[in-house]
């Protein structure tokens, strides 16, 4: 497990420009399940009784390129689920995870980022980030620390890119896990995988 402390680098990816947009990649549907389009297609059934996040589409400007974003989730007690799509206008291959290794999903390849990340209430309270900001209008525990797996997907020509990422609270911080707590969260893990598959 790679363990890693939050800066705003380890965070880049999430933040965003509030902005009127007409892009739309991730819609709920009535029963609650997440629709995903436009990069890449999929529906991402709700886990048991979560909480609905909904969606947010933005806009970020850096100087010619225009990332657009759409972004949502899943809220329980001590673990969650953010998905986040986005696009840009950038050279090709912009966007891309190459370096990363595979972790496979039934019959697909992802490219997967595993890590804990500690942060204290003060950091997040001084934070503006809008992954954190969008995460505490939710109410969700993400202090002291949380353990996540970030599966990524990128469209052919890296101008578009898809994200999951499946996250637990780690009481007492990343020193404190156990090997008891990583058995459950990759059960628990793994059974949010195949819902996915049994979907699409």
């Amino acid at each position: 497990m790679n363990r890693i402390i939050m800066t705003a680098a380890a965070i880049a990816l999430w933040s965003s420009m509030a902005a009127a947009d007409e892009h739309q990649y991730i819609e709920f549907s009535k029963a609650g399940h997440m629709v995903i389009a436009g990069p890449f297609n999929a529906v991402i059934p709700i886990p048991g009784d979560a909480r609905i996040g909904e969606p947010e589409h933005t806009t970020e400007q850096f100087l010619t390129e225009t990332l657009k974003v759409s972004k949502a989730g899943y809220f329980a007690d001590d673990q969650f689920v953010m998905v986040q799509v986005e696009t840009t206008n950038a050279p090709k291959g912009t966007l891309t995870n190459k370096n990363l290794p595979i972790y496979k999903i039934g019959d697909k390849d992802f490219r997967a980022r595993t890590l804990c990340i500690d942060i204290s209430q003060e950091e997040l309270d001084a934070d503006d980030d809008a992954l954190f900001e969008y995460l505490e209008a939710y109410n969700v525990q993400v202090v002291p620390a949380v353990k996540a797996v970030q599966l990524f997907v990128t469209t052919e020509d890296g101008a578009g890119e898809g994200n999951i990422i499946y996250m637990r609270n780690v009481p007492g911080g990343c020193d404190a896990v156990s090997p008891e707590f990583e058995a459950e969260f990759d059960a628990a893990f793994g059974k949010f995988i195949e819902s996915i598959q049994d979907r699409n």
